[in-house]
């Protein structure tokens, strides 16, 4: 990217300013602090420098997010070569973690808060220029960074010292502790009526960054410093999903896709069979396309070399390279191969151009099916390849390198993505279906919202809309026709060639015209025409199911579809986390009245070695008991063995 020189100046300016090294600041002895120069930033140069320097110190915190997001979940697996920090961290002994693991550092977020704070703390909002406050966008940005930053430390520590001046000599152990739904509560009051607006007008833009001849002919990465900055809608709908103000998180995440600056539809982007036979492989316009610029929204930017900065190492985690002797160090889990292989994958069938009788096809016998990830949802094999290199004996023999070539197709080392648009979609429907909306939510898996999905939602369900504990959220249903299209199945005639032989074959396609799919059709062909794939709704001993059953089983769709969509990116242990915290809220819950409903994250940690492929047959058949023992705690408070430990607390 060769950002070097600008950060390098960027922050000088801070330091300048008068915030120093945040080292060793959580221990109590710590003689290190910021120095209080009472500075004013007033200079619209000065807040250019202090936004790039902040983004410069989430390079360093931008691989370990993702990889603590990642190794204490249940979709990740480490292999026999990853390092000793990445093993102690995938076997859940935090207490024995030593100070040198490269991915225990609570300084590196709190250095980002410090810099956050001290420019809150001194810039002169009020300032203004050509009737313009022009440092208020500035203001807000680095609102959203501390935001971000403060969510991201409680999802790995738990408990943290929550701080919102910068930390000096007189107030660095002035830290009240919060978890991570007091901290969202706190921080949500920062946000003010009118930010929204602003941004809308006024957000700060430097243009294109990077781009720069690197002397062999080829540039750097260039980046839109726009695509820097997290927007303001989708930190602050973060922050009400873990605060559980589920009313107001859906109508920010609503309002981020349709809003008078853009519109944000699906796409069509999926994996696909080529025929309803599942004998031929088919297209794939996914893996490729949705982690590319048109499917992401923000991200950290990395540094092309280690001349210039901080790069990523992401790349020589999950993948076999040259520079790490092609042994990668995390895989898939037993566990992220099940979820995938235990949904259906449905070809939506034509019997001939003229007869308009159409029937769902499956696979008829999934265990005959040699290849695992071609049985159910293909969105794991798209993106997650692996071949084997072909060597001689000899080589086999005298060579140090890896034979299995695994390929993540979700990395690019000089884009670490921290929100994208699958992922807005995901957390709509999570809200969604805690403002008691389950069909709602669910129409978001299966075909995708817009006004012929909408159409067919229960009247109820609408009405209960109008009233979610006082908010009316009514206005989530405005997916505007003219903008959001269902993708219906159109038919075409193509000819394939197998084993010598042409044949004419009766395809489907997402129809040109329409730009809107369910998220669940990625993978498993036609979601929306499937008639299997409903809300799991189970009766016991014949009673009626409640709306409070049809919101968890709602929730257990929308954890496999997180697992299917976003696995490898950094959210599963959030998202386990998350989900867990809001179903304490039910009454029927056994963990009613507490922290989180334990055993939702206890048990599928504990079966991401063992999960049962089978999709006949109990998922949870066996799990890791002493495992899931200490993830489960009493199963309701706030289990501190889920998280990593502070230093003041070893």
């Amino acid at each position: 990217m060769k950002l070097k020189n600008i950060f390098t100046i960027a922050l000088s300016a801070v330091l300048a300013a008068g915030v120093t090294s945040c080292e060793d600041m959580l221990k109590v002895d710590s003689k290190t602090y910021m120095f209080d120069y009472q500075n004013t930033l007033d200079d619209p140069t000065d807040t250019v420098y202090s936004v790039l320097g902040i983004v410069q110190k989430m390079q360093v915190i931008a691989d370990r997010t993702n990889i603590l997001g990642e190794i204490r979940g249940d979709l990740v697996a480490v292999s026999d070569h990853a390092s000793e920090d990445l093993r102690d961290l995938y076997g859940y002994d935090f207490t024995k973690l030593k100070s040198t693991n490269k991915y225990d550092q609570p300084v590196d977020y709190y250095s980002i808060i410090n810099n956050c704070n001290f420019f809150l703390t001194n810039a002169d909002t009020a300032f203004v220029r050509n009737e313009k406050q022009i440092l208020k966008g500035e203001y807000i940005v680095i609102l959203c960074y501390r935001a971000w930053a403060y969510l991201q430390l409680a999802q790995i520590y738990g408990e943290v010292p929550y701080f919102d001046k910068p930390i000096t000599g007189d107030n660095a152990n002035a830290g009240v502790r919060m978890n991570i739904k007091q901290l969202a509560q706190t921080l949500l009051l920062d946000f003010k009526d009118d930010y929204i607006k602003y941004m809308d007008k006024y957000s700060p833009n430097y243009g294109k960054l990077g781009g720069e001849e690197l002397g062999d002919g080829s540039k750097t990465m260039q980046h839109e410093s726009l695509d820097m900055f997290i927007p303001i809608r989708l930190i602050m709908g973060d922050l009400c999903l873990w605060a559980e103000d589920y009313a107001h998180a859906a109508l920010y995440y609503h309002d981020f896709l349709i809003n008078d600056t853009h519109t944000t539809t699906t796409g069509t982007n999926s994996v696909t069979w080529l025929t309803n036979d599942f004998l031929y492989d088919g297209s794939d316009n996914y893996s490729a396309s949705i982690f590319g610029d048109n499917g992401h929204i923000t991200y950290i930017p990395m540094e092309a070399d280690k001349y210039s900065g901080v790069v990523s190492d992401l790349v020589n985690i999950y993948n076999s390279t040259e520079d790490n002797d092609y042994w990668y160090q995390l895989t898939r889990s037993r566990a992220a191969t099940a979820i995938s292989v235990r949904q259906n994958y449905c070809y939506h069938a034509k019997r001939s151009a003229s007869n308009r009788y159409e029937w769902a096809a499956y696979i008829n016998d999934k265990s005959a099916m040699e290849e695992l990830l071609l049985r159910g949802d293909r969105r794991l094999g798209a993106v997650l390849e692996t071949d084997y290199e072909i060597l001689s004996d000899e080589e086999i023999n005298t060579s140090n390198q890896g034979t299995e070539i695994q390929t993540l197709n979700k990395i690019n080392s000089e884009k670490i993505w921290l929100y994208r648009k699958d992922v807005v979609y995901l957390r709509l429907a999570e809200a969604l279906n805690r403002c008691e909306l389950p069909q709602t939510a669910f129409t978001i898996l299966k075909e995708g919202l817009c006004k012929a999905s909408i159409d067919s939602i229960n009247q109820g369900e609408k009405t209960r809309a109008t009233n979610v504990n006082g908010v009316d959220i009514s206005a989530v249903y405005d997916f505007p026709t003219t903008k959001f299209q269902l993708a219906r199945t159109e038919w075409y005639t193509t000819t394939v060639n197998s084993a010598g032989s042409t044949l004419n074959v009766y395809c489907a396609r997402w129809s040109s015209t329409g730009n809107t799919i369910g998220i669940h059709s990625r993978g498993c062909g036609d979601a929306a025409y499937d008639p299997n794939y409903t809300i799991p709704v189970d009766t016991v001993n014949g009673r009626i199911p409640t709306l409070e059953d049809s919101v968890r089983a709602v929730e257990e769709r929308l954890i496999d579809e997180m697992a299917l969509e976003t696995c490898f990116e950094g959210y599963r242990f959030g998202d386990l986390m998350r989900i867990a915290m809001h179903r304490a809220d039910d009454p029927g819950s056994p963990a009613y009245g507490g922290f989180a409903e334990n055993d939702f994250l206890a048990k599928r940690v504990a079966t991401r070695e063992s999960a049962n492929l089978d999709d006949t047959k109990d998922y949870y058949e066996t799990k890791d008991e002493a495992l899931y023992t200490k993830l489960l705690g009493d199963g309701k408070s706030l289990n501190k063995a889920w998280f990593l430990i502070l230093p003041d607390d070893k």
